[in-house]
Formats: structure tokens, C-alpha cells, sequence
């Protein structure tokens, strides 16, 4: 118990960080006045106007030959000007983050500085008032060649979020001095406790815009987020949502429908700390309506941290839209340690892009922690899941799959529905973990599916499927097995005779596999890796990036028409009634289309068991069947009419 104590108390050790950050350099421009006038107090004010008053860069003065800008002391070298004048106003974001200030100045002989109107320093000169002719207390004995420095607090200094003004005057000690100097810099100084969040993540509950959600850990539980499209936060401060994570807690903010190709600078706020974290930014995606954004694709971090590090660097740099992650993030998705590796190696990617998971066998360690720590589209709204889902996007419709499930008929009956939902969307492109076609370690666990998933995948045409589970990088040739189910076929696309485009991206950090190129691999190669898609309103065109951040390979996927609305199917559901089935089910079937209707059902191998015809005169069509002859598991029920064709999973057990 002792020891826990003691892990505890140091956890809540106050930790100080002290930072500067300069606010106005040495060497900038200000504004001068050198013709010996009368200013009064007035030139000290935030609302003086200074447009007229020429302007240079500091060191400013004469006399010395180390001016950056040299200043007139009238026409007698014996009564020169005893004031010369200096303003200069800069942006101050949020005075609240610092703790003190430094104010550095070189002066030639005295200085008076104001801020915002109120005096703050004065060296070598008289108390009391000063006026525009005061002399200076004596000569410098420096020349003003060194910065004089002195610290002032919040209270002092006045500062405002937005524009501040600093007033500066200088005076000679006598009318016949040979020289003034002046030059100045202002740091804001911070002294803070070091916050405690950590693992900052970018997630959506739908598209790159809409639901877009911002997570974090932590401890404590009243965290929160201030943002805004300005770095004055002007969209207000929020509570977090809290929701259990390990030891500790995540917090979640979703923002409302974002502004689309701009700049959300947001702090988020340690409640137990008391501090609001560094200044961030997040760039968000272009308009839904957009014909042209990218998007990256990355599969296979696991164990590998040296090289997901490397990964994640290269991967921040390409900008992406948002990217897709297709599974096995982590070594055992039920270890804390694991994640913990992965944000903490991750953390300049993670912490700015958005990104969509499928969930890999690894990961599935813990299925309950994978949903709990990525916030993901669900499947349907309200009572749907997390493990596959789909969002829309310009001209494009994405499916994440969870092909730890594939026999699931919920599953392929949902992937089949938002097909037909999608089936005008130009673009189909779906992510999950296990490959189909793959010549690596784990070629053929996917096959029993190619009668289901993979056959929906030709029957919408669906034109990109991108997978990791294997650790290299693997690109099909056109495939379509409603063509051949041994040779490509002769072109990408999606139309019937066209083949689907599979990408294995399984390279950022699991241990690389090798294998041997066959019929069906157009490009291979053993190395780590991750894709960027750039989208336009013709085109997907990929470039795949080795860890080093050379291309190991690039092709386009291109469709010069639009999907023209006269073409598009129209699909309908059929409803089997009961399923599963135990021995006798009823069908029903709403569909336009009248005549002679064909009813076949065909097993996972391929094999038709039953193929029966029925008169279908009405829109509504009702059909009855025996299955207690046959094997229990799932079968695929189809039903054409002319050239309108549907199916559906049943599930016999």
C-alpha cells in the first residue's frame, strides 16, 4: 500500500516548465518622430494615429555607425533634438499564458517606455513628469551598446488580448551629445504546472466534417477545449465529455460541422493541473461537395515502433484529407503498454490527422478496448456498431469492414444494403484487414468469403479494396470473378466486364513478410510502406512511399463520365422470413419489375442447390421453400427479373 502511495504522490509532483517566447524582436520596425516637437502625452495612447510618422529598424539613432536606421538631430550639431520618439503596435493572443515579461532595451541616455499609454520603465531619467525637454540624468556609460532588462508582471504591463501599443522616448543628457541608441525586445515569460494530457486523437462519428471529434487522456474529470478559427478561441470554451479509459479517462469534444479548408487553433484545459495546454492547430477538409481531396491508407504498426515512428513522420508530412488505418494497430489490443507505444511514437501524426479504423486480428485482443479508444462512425446511428461502418465523401462512398466477422449475416446483409444505397456515388472504395489475394503468410483465409463480400464487391462495382494483415506491399491486377474466377480481366473500373483494384498496405512496422508474384499480382515488393490517394473528379491516382519515403510504386484509377443517373440499378430488399431458418422459409420481394422471376440458392462453394421459377405479375412477390434437406450455414439467395437482379444472406441452421 506504501508503494502505491508513493507511485501516486509523484504522479502529482508539480512539475514546472519555463519557457519564452519573444513577442517583439530586436532589429524590428518601429515608428519614429526626430523633429523636436512638443508631443505631449497624447503619442503615448493605443488611439493616437502614427501613419504619418516615418518608420525603420532598429538599432536606430546616430553618432555611433552601427545604426540599422539612422535619425536626424535637427540642423545644429550644438542644439540638437533633446526627445526623439518610437511606437510600435503587435498582436498579443492571449496575455493570460504568461506568467511575467521581459522588456530588454538599449538606450542613449535616458528611456522612458510606455504600454498601452501607462508608463512602465524609466532609466537615467529625473522623477517626476517628464516633458520633450527633460534632459537625461547623465551620459551613458555604455553608449548604449548592451540591452538593459527588467521584468514586469500582468498587473504592469496592462497587456490585452489583440493589439497593444508600446511608446517609447529618448533623451540626451545634454544639447551637444554626439549620439543616441535605441533598440528593444519583449519576451512573454510562462512558468506553468506541466499538464498531464496526453494521446490527443482525431476521430468522426461520420464524414471529415461532420461529427468530426477531438479525444484526449487524462486524469481528473472536468477537462476542457477552447477553439475558434482565430487564435482568439472566438467559437467559446467547452466541457468534455468523459468516458472510462484505463486507469485514467479519455475526454471527447465533438464540434459542431466545421468550416471546411481552414486553419481550428483550440488549447484544451487539465482540470487537475489548472492549466490550459500550448496553442494547436488542426487543418480540416475541403467541402463535402469537394471533386478533389487525398487520403492515405496505412496498415501494420504493431510491434514494430521503431519504424511506425518513422512511418507516422513521413505519413504527417503528406497532408492527407483524413486516412484510413487498416488494422492490427498494436501487438495485443488488451494491452495498455502497447497503446501507450503507439501514441507516444505516433504523437505528430495522430495528434493532426483524422483517421478511420478497421479493426486487425491483433487488435482484437481486446474488441471492447478497440471501440473504446477511437471514436468511429457506427454501422447505423443510434444502435449500430463501431467494427464496420461507412461514410460518404465528395463523389465517393467509403466501407470499413471488420473481417474478424466475415460470416456475420448482419454484416454482409449491411454491406449489400449500402451498396445499393451508394450505387450512384462514382467512387467505391472499401478497407478491412484480411486480404483476399494475397501471396503472403496468410493467403487463403479469406476465401470461403469470396462468395459473399467479394462477390458484392463485383456486383456494385466496387473500384478500390485496401487491406494490411500481411506485411509487404501487394497490388492486384483487375479482378472480377463474375468474369473468371482464374485470369485478371482486361481493365481497372467498375463497370461488368471491369475488375476491382486490391491494395495489401501492411507495411508500418510489423515484421515484413516475403512471397512468390502469381497470377493475379501486377506489383510486389517486400519493404514497409503506406498509399496516398489523390481523388479528382476522374481519377484515384496512388503513390506508394517505402519507410525512407521513396516510391515504390503508382498507377491511377481513372473514369472520364460521370455515373449518368438513367444507369444507375436500383436495388430492393428481400425479406426471408424466419432467419436462420430452420427448415421452411417465406420470402417477401417488392420490386417494379414484372414477369417470369428466377429464385436460386447457392451454398458457399459456389454450388446452386436450388433453382426454381415463379410467375411474378404483381409488384408484390411471395415465394415459399424447404431447406430441411440441406446442410446448415450460410447461402446466398438470389432473385432476377429481366435485368433486375437481388440477393440476400440465409442463414440456415
Amino acid at each position: 500500500m506504501k508503494k502505491i502511495t508513493f507511485l501516486l504522490l509523484l504522479f502529482f509532483i508539480v512539475i514546472t516548465i519555463n519557457a519564452q517566447t519573444t513577442l517583439v524582436t530586436p532589429g524590428s520596425s518601429w515608428k519614429y518622430l526626430t523633429n523636436g516637437s512638443n508631443q505631449g502625452t497624447a503619442w503615448r495612447s493605443t488611439t493616437f494615429s502614427d501613419t504619418t510618422w516615418p518608420s525603420g529598424l532598429a538599432q536606430l539613432g546616430y553618432g555611433d555607425g552601427d545604426e540599422a536606421t539612422v535619425l536626424s538631430y535637427g540642423t545644429s550639431s550644438s542644439k540638437k533634438y533633446i526627445t526623439t520618439y518610437f511606437r510600435k503596435t503587435f498582436n498579443l493572443a492571449d496575455p493570460t499564458i504568461y506568467s511575467n515579461y521581459t522588456l530588454n532595451v538599449k538606450r542613449d541616455d535616458g528611456v522612458v517606455v510606455y504600454i498601452n499609454g501607462v508608463e512602465v520603465y524609466r532609466n537615467n531619467m529625473p522623477t517626476g513628469s517628464i516633458a520633450y525637454n527633460t534632459l537625461a540624468s547623465s551620459a551613458c556609460s555604455d553608449d548604449g551598446s548592451v540591452f538593459l532588462a527588467t521584468t514586469l508582471t500582468p498587473t504592469q504591463t496592462g497587456f490585452i488580448a489583440g493589439n497593444n501599443t508600446i511608446a517609447v522616448e529618448i533623451h540626451q543628457n545634454a544639447l551637444n551629445s554626439s549620439d543616441i541608441s535605441f533598440d528593444f525586445s519583449l519576451t512573454g515569460n510562462t512558468t506553468t504546472v506541466a499538464s498531464a494530457i496526453k494521446q490527443i486523437r482525431w476521430g468522426s462519428t461520420s464524414n471529415p466534417l461532420e461529427g468530426l471529434t477531438i479525444t484526449w487522456r487524462n486524469v481528473g474529470t472536468a477537462d476542457k477545449i477552447k477553439w475558434g478559427y482565430t487564435n482568439t478561441y472566438e467559437q467559446g470554451t467547452f466541457s468534455a465529455i468523459v468516458r472510462n479509459g484505463y486507469a485514467d479517462k479519455f475526454f471527447k469534444y465533438t464540434f459542431p460541422t466545421v468550416t471546411p479548408d481552414t486553419t481550428i487553433y483550440y488549447r484544451l484545459f487539465d482540470a487537475t493541473t489548472a492549466v490550459w495546454t500550448v496553442e494547436k492547430t488542426y487543418q480540416t477538409a475541403p467541402a463535402l461537395n469537394t471533386t478533389a481531396f487525398s487520403f492515405l491508407a496505412i496498415g501494420d504498426s504493431r510491434s514494430g515502433m521503431s519504424i511506425w515512428n518513422q512511418v507516422a513522420a513521413l505519413a504527417n508530412t503528406k497532408t492527407p484529407d483524413f486516412t484510413i488505418f487498416n488494422g492490427d494497430i498494436v501487438n495485443n489490443g488488451g494491452s495498455t503498454a502497447d497503446w501507450d507505444s503507439w501514441f507516444t511514437n505516433g504523437n505528430t501524426f495522430i495528434e493532426n490527422n483524422l483517421v478511420y479504423h478497421s479493426m486487425g486480428n491483433h487488435d482484437a485482443s481486446s474488441v471492447p478496448t478497440y471501440q473504446n479508444v477511437f471514436e468511429l462512425p457506427k454501422s447505423t446511428p443510434t444502435n449500430g456498431t463501431n467494427l464496420y461502418y461507412s461514410f460518404t465523401y465528395g463523389d465517393a462512398l467509403f466501407i470499413s469492414l471488420n473481417s474478424e466477422d466475415p460470416s456475420n449475416t448482419t454484416q454482409y446483409n449491411w454491406l449489400v444494403s449500402t451498396l445499393q444505397a451508394n450505387a450512384g456515388k462514382k467512387w467505391k472504395i472499401i478497407f478491412f484487414h484480411k486480404p483476399f489475394f494475397t501471396i503472403g503468410n496468410h493467403a487463403g483465409e479469406m476465401n470461403s468469403y469470396y462468395n459473399t463480400w467479394w462477390k458484392a464487391f463485383d456486383d456494385y462495382g466496387v473500384d478500390l479494396i485496401v487491406n494490411g494483415h500481411d506485411h509487404m506491399y501487394e497490388r492486384t491486377k483487375p479482378m472480377n470473378r463474375n468474369v473468371s474466377t482464374t485470369a485478371p480481366v482486361a481493365q481497372y473500373g467498375s463497370e461488368a466486364t471491369q475488375g476491382r483494384c486490391q491494395i495489401v498496405c501492411g507495411g508500418a512496422g510489423a515484421p515484413l513478410y516475403t512471397g512468390n508474384a502469381t497470377w493475379f499480382v501486377e506489383k510486389y515488393k517486400s519493404t514497409y510502406n503506406f498509399c496516398k490517394f489523390d481523388v479528382t473528379s476522374n481519377s484515384i491516382c496512388n503513390t506508394t512511399f517505402d519507410n525512407n519515403g521513396n516510391t515504390i510504386d503508382s498507377f491511377c484509377l481513372t473514369k472520364n463520365t460521370s455515373v449518368a443517373k438513367s444507369s444507375v440499378q436500383n436495388f430492393n430488399t428481400i425479406k426471408i422470413i424466419p432467419n436462420p431458418v430452420t427448415n421452411r422459409f417465406a420470402l417477401e420481394y417488392n420490386s417494379p419489375e414484372i414477369g417470369e422471376a428466377t429464385i436460386k440458392i447457392v451454398d458457399m462453394s459456389g454450388n446452386v442447390v436450388i433453382d426454381k421459377k415463379a410467375n411474378k405479375d404483381t409488384i408484390d412477390f411471395k415465394f415459399e421453400e424447404d431447406m430441411s434437406k440441406f446442410s446448415k450455414g450460410i447461402y446466398i439467395l438470389e432473385i432476377t427479373v429481366g435485368n433486375q437482379k437481388d440477393s440476400s444472406l440465409l442463414n440456415l441452421k
